[in-house]
């Protein structure tokens, strides 16, 4: 008999587990259910950010960007509509060869 009783609380217990985690993990059954984002996105897009669409506070996120480089790069990416590779960094007053590989990793080129 108690083996039954143990058998049946170690049941309930997982099922109560499985079936807590899918209702409070899994709320796409819930009416007006919506992803977080609407549109698909990349890993890139979520570790880099998008050059041509950087603001300034964005750009002072990247180590060795301060407010002055940041300026500068919004300054280019105005007077010359936007980058097209981000070798072009290298155009921006006071940006080394070493400064762009070491900024690399932080910046993508959207569409």
């Amino acid at each position: 008999m108690k083996k039954a009783l143990l058998t049946a609380a170690c049941c309930a217990a997982a099922l109560t587990i499985l079936l807590g985690g899918y209702f409070c993990y899994a709320p796409f059954w819930q009416p007006d259910y919506a992803p977080v984002s609407p549109e698909p996105f990349s890993v890139e897009q979520v570790l880099r950010m998008d050059l041509n669409t950087a603001t300034e506070e964005e750009l002072q996120s990247v180590p060795g960007i301060g407010e002055e480089m940041a300026r500068a790069i919004l300054e280019y990416r105005e007077d010359f509509g936007g980058f097209i590779i981000v070798d072009q960094l290298l155009l921006v007053d006071g940006v080394s060869t070493s400064d762009v590989d070491a900024w690399r990793d932080y910046f993508y080129i959207g569409e």
